[in-house]
């Protein structure tokens, strides 16, 4: 137990970047390890990888020039819904998206035979605000909508599940993703507080309620087409980042040998 709570220390410290003085892991001795010791000391280097991952959110990483990301800004954030009752063409400008930070992990399973990761992450409470937005659109292609001014959205209970497959990175240094199968997310809420909409009339609480409902059952609906979207994002987005980290060291002794 020694062993494993040592090496779980030095992978922790050896995977920053500008790090003095690095510690040998000793591929031996890893190599000896039982099953369930060796899925002892991946669950405790999997756990300390989302602590690390909350911290980088929450503090930023300045080595790695990454400022804190929660809130998130979003210079410019746009989004259509051709709903057919409802019609959207919403732009947000400087948006701003908290709780990202909070997220839970109810399921964090890495597979070392064929060097995949099945997760299942919800975030409590998303607050999505910002002070101009640009609404254009109808109601039943007949009743015209439009406004500017501030909005804000509040996401609840959001939840997404997927399978990551990773692999060595081209420079042999980093773990990276390599495809995500099977990404699905849950929508279960969304509250949602336009101000200044226009259209025959001050209709902000129609449109908000509309717009709360058709929300919803639109992600519902397109649920696979967005999934596969926000999985390609989240490959070309996370892999810069993955490739700054010198982890494949400490994943390579623990792959099963041929």
């Amino acid at each position: 137990m020694r062993l494993l709570l040592m090496l779980v220390l030095c992978g922790v410290i050896a995977a920053a970047p500008n790090v003095e003085k690095r510690e040998p892991i000793y591929v031996g001795e890893i190599q000896d390890l039982s099953n369930q010791n060796r899925n002892i000391l991946v669950n405790v280097l999997i756990r300390q990888f989302f602590t690390i991952l909350r911290n980088i959110i929450n503090n930023g990483f300045d080595s790695l020039g990454i400022p804190p990301l929660d809130p998130l800004k979003l210079d410019h954030f746009h989004l259509v819904i051709p709903a057919g009752i409802i019609n959207l063409d919403l732009e947000l400008k400087d948006a701003l998206v908290a709780g990202i930070g909070g997220f839970v992990v109810h399921k964090s399973d890495l597979e070392l035979s064929e060097l995949s990761f099945d997760v299942d992450i919800s975030v409590p409470r998303l607050d999505i605000s910002t002070d101009l937005y640009d609404l254009t659109g109808d109601i039943l292609t007949a009743i015209p909508i439009y406004g500017k001014g501030k909005a804000e959205f509040v996401v609840e209970g959001f939840r997404f599940k997927a399978k990551l497959f990773l692999k060595q990175s081209d420079d042999g240094k980093s773990v990276i993703i390599d495809r995500i199968e099977g990404a699905t997310f849950d929508l279960p809420s969304l509250t949602s507080n336009i101000c200044g909409a226009i259209g025959g009339g001050d209709i902000d609480a129609i449109v908000n309620a509309i717009v709360e409902e058709v929300l919803v059952d639109y992600a519902v609906r397109f649920r696979g087409a967005i999934s596969k979207l926000a999985a390609r994002a989240v490959i070309t987005v996370g892999n810069p980042l993955l490739e700054q980290l010198d982890t494949w060291r400490f994943i390579e002794p623990l792959l099963p040998t041929a």
